[in-house]
């Protein structure tokens, strides 16, 4: 199984496969029923489309009984949040957790137990009992839709492949500098002009999400358990946003929809009082589509020449008593935080928040070199924090020497090996997780993000999850998952 549960006792014990699950009346208290009959009915419909592809080599008579499952809504012993327990006997199973979201992980869980049994020659599965939870609330998958954008199916996918390692945010790239990928009611012109760029041979590339389909894949992540994480970069990486408005940067000129990868030297004017209006007003409709707690705002590679120039800039430094304009872009930053914390949610940013002086509740997400320098000053500061160092979790770098990718390798091996308990020792409170992200300038179409995803994303899943054992036997287990995971996408 991946990720590996905490605790699975077996037993010699063992039965025929079931070959279906029916809901059973030992549900729970009363006042659990009503809101946990839809939900076990939902669950054990997805059991029941798992089953029928696998091998069961035990005669129909000896096990065409159905076995029940019962669910029930209440805290585990241990008093993690997020733990769960599972007890499978003959012709039943019995999960338990404190919410549905929880109980999903352990019907994940359940599936794999069903596929393993399956895998072992006669059909047979061992009495036992599982109790779990993770070692972090904070593990996420990132996935870029601005250099090349994505069908709803892959999404839906994505989300799906996430469900099955128990991998719970979606952080969302929707904007960058080669496009908006968002429908904006308000402005227009970012789905008319910054959704789309004009490539080298002259043909155009690009497009966006209505608002319908946002809400659509929002819905169906939290199906699966998984809040969905907006990211709109700012106050740079916004060459689409200014080939539509081009007066919101310091130098209003002709701009394009990048073609090209890297960074522009133009950004948003932070000096200019139409820039904080629209950004505020673009952010409150963006933050409209997401229900979940968190947002990001981007905040890396942002240069900071065009500020040093611009009189509007240095003029609103100084009125503001700030010192620079990494100060700036934090006053920037918190303004925005500061709207977005009456919708009840928290603002995320690239490391380079921290060269200026975020709010005390922004969290910084790690992710240049090996992060251990910034996440030493995110710990200094008392900064919560979510590990992403590209030289580790990256999954657009090649897997190996000779695979596809950019920059270096980052094998499944050396993502396993993370040390993830060499950061934040003093105060691994502010440690929130992990993530890995998915950057899609060489990533064209699903194929290829699948390839460059798998078998690196188990690694990273059960390091999130808690890493449970040593390399060699993860990778014997991620090759069987490997044929798990194939067969539970198909159904």
């Amino acid at each position: 199984m991946i990720p590996k549960p905490l605790r699975q006792v077996l037993h010699s014990e063992s039965y025929p496969l079931p070959r279906h699950f029916v809901v059973s009346n030992e549900i729970g208290s009363s006042q659990q029923e009503e809101s946990t009959t839809a939900l076990a009915s939902s669950l054990a419909e997805e059991l029941n489309r798992f089953l029928p592809g696998l091998p069961n080599p035990a005669k129909p008579e000896s096990s065409e009984k159905p076995w029940s499952l019962n669910l029930s809504l209440e805290p585990i012993e241990d008093g993690h949040p997020e733990a769960y327990r599972l007890e499978l006997e003959h012709g039943k199973v019995n999960i338990s957790a404190a919410d549905s979201k929880t109980l999903r992980y352990g019907i994940t869980t359940l599936k794999q137990v069903l596929f393993e049994a399956s895998q072992s020659g006669d059909g047979f599965i061992h009495k036992q009992s599982i109790t779990d939870h993770p070692r972090y609330s904070w593990r996420g998958l990132h996935l870029d839709v601005s250099r090349h954008i994505f069908e709803l199916d892959f999404i839906k996918t994505y989300l799906k492949l996430m469900s099955e390692l128990k991998l719970n945010k979606f952080h969302w790239h929707l904007t960058d500098d080669q496009g908006w990928r968002i429908e904006s009611k308000k402005y227009h012109l970012l789905q008319e002009i910054s959704a789309w760029r004009t490539e080298a041979d002259g043909t155009k590339y690009g497009g966006y999400y209505i608002q319908a389909q946002i809400r659509e894949i929002v819905a169906y992540a939290a199906e699966l358990g998984i809040e969905v994480v907006p990211e709109l970069d700012l106050p740079g990486h916004v060459m689409a946003v200014l080939a539509a408005y081009p007066d919101l940067a310091c130098q209003p000129q002709a701009f394009e929809t990048m073609s090209t990868w890297g960074i522009s030297d133009d950004i948003l004017c932070a000096g200019k009082d139409s820039t904080l209006d629209f950004i505020l007003n673009l952010v409150d409709e963006v933050a409209e589509l997401f229900p979940g707690s968190y947002f990001h705002l981007g905040g890396d590679e942002a240069p900071k020449a065009r500020w040093q120039e611009c009189p509007l800039c240095q003029s609103k430094i100084k009125e503001l008593g700030l010192q620079s304009e990494e100060e700036l872009q934090s006053w920037l930053f918190d303004t925005v935080s500061t709207a977005l914390a009456k919708r009840a949610k928290t603002v995320i940013g690239w490391d380079e928040i921290l060269e200026g002086n975020p709010r005390p509740e922004s969290i910084v997400m790690i992710w240049q070199g090996d992060g251990k320098a910034a996440a030493l000053r995110a710990e200094e500061g008392g900064y919560k924090a979510i590990l992403v160092p590209n030289h580790y979790l990256y999954f657009d770098w090649k897997a190996s020497e000779s695979g596809p990718g950019a920059f270096g390798v980052t094998s499944q091996e050396k993502v396993y090996s993370f040390p993830a308990e060499e950061y934040f020792c003093r105060h691994p409170e502010l440690l929130l997780g992990l993530q890995a992200n998915l950057w899609t300038e060489q990533i064209t179409n699903p194929e290829r993000a699948l390839e460059m995803l798998i078998p690196r994303v188990f690694a990273l899943a059960e390091l999130a999850w808690g890493k449970a054992s040593d390399y060699p036997e993860f990778a014997a287990r991620s090759t069987l998952w490997e044929e798990y995971l194939n067969y539970a996408l198909s159904r």
